[in-house]
């Protein structure tokens, strides 16, 4: 009797032990803190050029035009003590527009962060094309719709 109690007893503690590692493994650990980031506005439309203005609270890029399929203008900057850091931009072709935030500090989500993540820089790419703004997804190597152009 005392033999299959001790034998149930290491079972169960054989059991448990292989629990915790597994829940071990499900925890998802936390990706490095991005401090820096580089914000890149490509043009990809096929035929018509864009112009890019951008802003934070704090600064006001400019305005920059991008006549050609390629065109890249790309700024970078660290995220404020604060964290709260956010930096929008208008974007107009021919006939349309569209005004979006490019960059926000994210403190309880990762959806931007995880798109950006490139090792321990994060590097946000928006593509303009004929249909709408994509962002890169860095790690999945893809581009994701994320708004379509509002006509004029």
């Amino acid at each position: 009797m005392i033999r299959n109690v001790a034998a149930l007893f290491l079972v169960m503690v054989g059991l448990v032990g292989a629990q915790l590692e597994v829940e071990s493994e499900k925890i998802n650990v936390e990706p490095p803190r991005i401090s820096s980031y580089n914000i890149h506005l490509v043009n990809d439309l096929q035929v018509l050029g864009i112009t890019v203005h951008c802003k934070s609270k704090d600064d006001d890029l400019g305005v920059h035009n991008l006549p050609h399929r390629g065109d890249d203008y790309h700024f970078s900057f660290k995220i404020n003590v604060w964290q709260s850091t956010l930096f929008w931009c208008r974007v107009e072709k021919q006939n349309a527009y569209i005004s979006f935030e490019c960059f926000w500090t994210e403190i309880h989500h990762r959806w931007l962060r995880n798109r950006c993540q490139d090792g321990d820089v994060g590097t946000c790419t928006w593509k303009f094309k004929d249909d709408g703004i994509y962002l890169r997804h860095n790690s999945a190597n893809t581009d994701e719709l994320v708004h379509t152009w509002i006509n004029m």
